[in-house]
């Protein structure tokens, strides 16, 4: 738990979550690279990195951990204070990960979703010089009523994230992913909180979904 001082009464995000007196239980701190700070936004469709193999790699990760809420605020530049560094471009936010490959109605079933990742295939389509990931889903048309209309359409226009990524580079990154073992993986769930049970399954999961990459 942490107790932070001075903390506004009334809170645009995660009101429901704080407690009385600036106590705020269940708490993950996020650390930043030293001698960095937040330099702004960067946009999927026009960033320096577009159409390089490491940016489609990007795109494979993003599908593997089912991120589908890939608006460019959830996107950081990180500015080094001293001239001359070279900046960071990151996925600040992925807190919609390790569910659906899209949005439903219920953000209770869209994240986190141990039942839906299971089971949702990574990949959709193989040819022969690229793939289509299943991801990201736009919403369903029978919840299309569920959401704002700017919301929709924003799904809609991002669905090319997860499509036509050269089949060369989903393989490099796979090569890449292949060589973290399954303790490594369960590693990074244990750290952020998940029970046994779940830290088992999901390692599970993603190893399959890395296999599938690997196979291409």
């Amino acid at each position: 738990d942490l107790r932070i001082k001075g903390m506004p009464a009334s809170l645009h995000r995660g009101r429901n979550l704080a407690g009385r007196g600036g106590d705020v239980p269940n708490v993950r701190l996020q650390r930043h690279p030293s001698h960095y700070k937040h330099g702004g936004n960067w946009n999927w469709r026009h960033n320096p990195f577009y159409g390089t193999r490491e940016f489609n790699g990007l795109r494979v990760m993003m599908g593997l951990i089912a991120n589908w809420d890939l608006k460019d605020e959830n996107n950081a530049i990180l500015e080094n204070e001293q001239p001359g560094s070279p900046k960071l471009y990151e996925v600040s936010d992925v807190g919609t990960s390790m569910g659906t490959p899209g949005k439903s109605y219920n953000d209770r079933v869209s994240k986190g979703n141990l039942a839906v990742y299971r089971r949702t295939r990574l990949i959709s389509h193989v040819h022969d010089d690229y793939i289509d990931l299943n991801f990201p889903k736009r919403p369903a048309l029978n919840e299309l009523f569920e959401f704002e209309w700017g919301f929709f359409f924003h799904q809609l226009s991002i669905r090319w994230v997860g499509k036509h990524i050269p089949r060369r580079d989903a393989k490099w990154i796979a090569s890449l992913l292949s060589q973290l073992t399954p303790k490594q993986i369960g590693d990074a769930f244990r750290a952020a909180g998940y029970s046994p049970d779940d830290v088992e399954a999901y390692s599970q999961a993603v190893l399959e979904r890395i296999g599938e990459l690997s196979r291409l």
